[in-house]
């Protein structure tokens, strides 16, 4: 079985339908909205009008709205009422054209105890909507339609409490996905984005910047959940949370993205710009490759986030694994966390690798940023492993296990010295076969041993790496070796966010305190 299948066995066996139950990613509170909540059972027969729930079959050819306010099996509504009532449930069937853009966009006025259900009869049954949709309003739950054709559906403020899932999102070369937005300055909020197919959306092979995005989040924008979706072969990235200059980042927060997959998009897997506190947790990203309008990255941002979190994700074949780009003076945030993320297989794929400078391919790049926390990272089989071409500010950086570095690459390269001198009281580190450092100029080769709290070993402490295993084996110099339980990390996020993150990337625990293990794993 090969790398990337393995890593695909691990995201389904954390699926809501392989433990019959769903639970948040690590690190992600649970919406208050939008998972569990079940539509009203329909009529059985229904042979006749029954109030609050709509039949609505356009390719019916006895479909009509006239003297039809609710429709039924022997003679449906052909549209969809624009404004739907609390308790509304509407039952889609086959082909469905309607354009429900502005000024015919779907309003709901739902409440957390009656909402409003808009529905395909089952994910194996789902209709078809082939033209573009707005929706806004309050608990309102869509589910189990296929959006071809236009593909595009879009949750518009003012909203409160909607839920997208269970559906197939899938646009033309012109556009396509989901959008979380706000136009006119009012909140969309408490949103969920859940078992969703995002895919195909815009040109893939397009020779400018198409930036048709598998779900584009902006202003305005918070609490926001995207959670056990797929997203694949967007012309943009899988999802951009985007509050779009520095004035509106303080607007788009809370943006929890958990236990997605992210494969083969034009720019990268997850991105974030100009956000404040957003959790990307549990995700796995592959195959993002430079283009025209992007570096190759699996995950990061740029333009400044602040408080934004990659938690515990796997990510292999990219020319970059995790990259904060640069801020440009263009957000206001300073403090980004990668903390237990499993990189493997990262490696330049257009022949520009550099080994003089630190912008080159490497597991963990960092131009931006000014406090940067990196710490029980494991990284395998990348040209470089960790590298800083900015000069400002600091990296923590604790707790990395880093093997296998290219002949002519580092496992830790940055250009500034000054930097390096104040990010030295890293620590808790393990490098192998040798450790490769590069600050500025000055290159370090050591073969083995240990220095400065740092480990350097000639054995690789994984089960089998190659085959996507990367269980701790037994005597291993990174079991026992860590002292994250010690930095306070762990504690700090629960007390802003209210949900612990002392899971390896397995879900095994952290020891509470003491020592852990130096990496992405911890010992059974």
């Amino acid at each position: 079985m090969t790398f990337a299948l393995i890593l695909g066995v691990l995201v389904m066996s954390h699926t809501p339908e392989a433990a019959n139950r769903w639970y948040p990613p690590i690190g992600i509170p649970a919406p208050p909205f939008g998972i569990d909540e079940a539509a009203p059972v329909a009529p059985g027969a229904w042979g006749a009008p029954v109030p609050g729930f709509y039949y609505v079959a356009a390719d019916d050819q006895r479909a009509t709205d006239d003297a039809n306010p609710y429709g039924w099996a022997a003679r449906p509504r052909r549209t969809i009422p624009t404004r739907l009532p609390a308790g509304a449930v509407v039952e889609l069937h086959g082909n469905y054209p309607e354009n429900h853009n502005s000024p015919r966009g779907i309003v709901a006025e739902g409440t957390p105890e009656r909402p409003v259900f808009i529905r395909g009869v089952s994910d194996q049954e789902r209709p078809v909507a082939t033209s573009c949709w707005e929706v806004n309003g309050t608990y309102l739950v869509v589910e189990n339609i296929e959006f071809a054709g236009c593909g595009n559906i879009v949750i518009l403020a003012p909203s409160k409490g909607v839920a997208l899932r269970h559906s197939d999102v899938h646009g033309t070369k012109d556009g396509g996905g989901v959008g979380v937005l706000s136009w006119n300055g009012e909140t969309t909020e408490y949103v969920v984005l859940f078992d969703n197919l995002i895919h195909d959306n815009g040109d893939v092979g397009a020779s400018y910047d198409q930036d048709v995005h598998g779900i584009a989040v902006g202003r305005n924008v918070h609490h926001l959940w995207v959670v056990d979706n797929r997203l694949y072969r967007n012309s943009g990235d899988g999802i951009q949370i985007n509050a779009g200059s520095k004035a509106f980042q303080p607007t788009t927060h809370d943006i929890y993205v958990g236990r997605n997959g992210s494969f083969s998009n034009k720019q990268s897997g997850f991105w974030v710009k100009q956000a404040v506190d957003v959790i990307f947790s549990e995700n796995q990203s592959a195959n993002h490759r430079p283009s025209n309008s992007s570096m190759g990255a699996c995950m990061g941002g740029q333009y400044a986030p602040e408080n934004v979190w990659f938690i515990n994700n796997q990510m292999w074949d990219c020319d970059y694994g995790i990259q904060i780009a640069s801020d440009s003076d263009l957000g206001s945030g300073t403090h980004q966390f990668i903390i237990g993320n499993l990189i493997a297989r990262i490696h330049d794929s257009d022949g520009n690798f550099d080994p003089n400078t630190a912008w080159q391919s490497c597991g963990i790049s960092l131009p931006g940023g000014t406090v940067r926390y990196v710490m029980a990272n494991s990284l395998w089989d990348v040209d470089s492993g960790i590298c800083v071409p900015n000069a400002a500010g600091v990296v923590h950086f604790y707790d990395n296990a880093i093997w296998g570095v290219r002949s002519n690459g580092y496992h830790v390269f940055a250009e500034s010295e000054a930097l390096a001198q104040a990010s030295r009281a890293a620590e808790g580190n393990l490098f192998g076969p040798t450790y490769r450092l590069r600050v500025g100029a000055n290159v370090s080769v050591y073969p083995g041993g240990t220095g400065g709290g740092n480990k350097v070993s000639g054995e690789s402490w994984w089960v089998d790496p190659a085959r996507g295993d990367f269980h701790l084996r037994p005597g291993s110099p990174a079991i026992d070796a860590g002292v994250m339980g010690r930095l306070g990390i762990w504690q700090m996020f629960k007390a802003r966010y209210g949900v612990d993150i002392d899971r390896d990337v397995y879900g095994t625990r952290r020891p509470a305190g003491g020592a852990s293990d130096i990496g992405a794993t911890e010992k059974p």
